[in-house]
């Protein structure tokens, strides 16, 4: 998937003091009507999962979100998701948003691109085996570290509710979990056939912080990925020239929406790019130094708060503003679009 995001033109009414690396606050009730034009022209809304939806130490959505979500799309306008989750971690947040099953939806930080309800594989990114190979190596020297490898099967199927094209493999010093954070079933490294494995994503756990800085610093330099820091203990590692806004754009690009209809929303490093790349930008309270710097407003509130009020204002500027023509596209066309899987 060779897809470089564009240089994004802001319209002028939306720019704000984050070209200077400060996003300024998202308007509300009692600022200028105007302020919220250009929000009425959204038709597509991205949002990270953890630490922007819902908290760390939250699985779902609250009750107030989801029922937000579901007005939102039924007013002309996407909803869909951008994580550094799997597909089996984001099944508890499907189960609440039919919604969301409808739409493609961005994993692994942009290596896959994956519709539910189809039980299909759009478009996926994988790292190469001398790149596992290196970064495999970096783990075994870390005395601290744990390297969960995930992998797509492109040929199989989501069969009975088990998303049957991803397995995550474990190596590491200590015992292997028996699943990983987003509730896979973890196998030993010993299963993983590098010959044939589509590797899509690497995440590298290290609790001590002296040798996560030490191990990205070499993660860096290997050729083939992109390792960022996503806060806490993990170093997500990716195919370089993968990334949020690539998979995003893929989507943009077959639903015939520009980047300045393109709101997103992120707390976190791993989210820069997606921030920069769509027309209108929010980051939430307290989010990275990196995600401030990137967004072009800021909530002042945090996880799921902070999406509501996003919401809210697209919901708001729509009724403001629903005489205006280029909110009128059909936004079934953008549910249901052509998105056939891979070969």
């Amino acid at each position: 998937m060779a897809i470089e995001p564009p240089a994004v033109r802001v319209p002028t009414h939306i720019m704000s003091s984050s070209l200077t690396g400060e996003p300024r606050p998202l308007p509300n009730a009692m600022d200028d009507p105007e302020e919220l034009r250009t929000f009425a022209n959204v038709r597509l809304i991205a949002f990270d999962l953890d630490g922007t939806l819902i908290g760390h130490q939250s699985p779902i959505l609250g009750a107030r979100l989801a029922d937000l979500f579901s007005t939102v799309s039924r007013s002309q306008v996407a909803v869909t998701l951008a994580t550094g989750r799997t597909l089996t971690g984001v099944r508890a947040i499907l189960g609440q948003m039919a919604e969301l099953n409808r739409v493609p939806l961005v994993l692994y930080n942009g290596s896959v691109v994956m519709r539910p309800d189809h039980q299909a594989l759009i478009a996926h990114s994988a790292i190469s085996r001398a790149s596992v190979e290196q970064t495999l190596s970096i783990g075994a020297s870390c005395a601290d570290g744990a390297l969960f490898v995930y992998t797509i099967d492109t040929d199989a199927s989501l069969i009975g509710g088990a998303a049957q094209t991803e397995a995550v493999h474990f190596s590491g010093k200590d015992q292997a979990p028996a699943t990983d954070f987003n509730g896979m079933a973890v196998l030993p490294l010993s299963q993983l056939n590098l010959d044939t494995a589509k590797v899509v994503a690497i995440l590298f756990e290290v609790t001590d912080p002296a040798l996560r800085e030490s191990a990205l610093g070499f993660l860096m330099q290997i050729p083939g990925i992109s390792a960022t820091s996503s806060g806490g203990r993990y170093i997500e590692i990716r195919p370089s020239g993968s990334s949020k806004a690539v998979g995003l754009r893929y989507l943009t690009d077959h639903m015939g929406i520009q980047a300045h209809q393109v709101l997103a929303m992120g707390d976190n490093d791993n989210d820069v790019e997606l921030l920069r790349w769509a027309g209108i930008s929010v980051c939430v309270d307290r989010a990275s130094p990196a995600a401030q710097r990137a967004s072009k407003f800021i909530s002042s509130h945090g996880a799921g708060e902070a999406a509501i009020d996003v919401l809210e204002i697209v919901r708001r500027a729509r009724r403001l503003f629903r005489g205006d023509r280029r909110n009128a596209e059909n936004a079934t066309s953008i549910v249901r679009g052509n998105f056939e899987p891979q070969d």
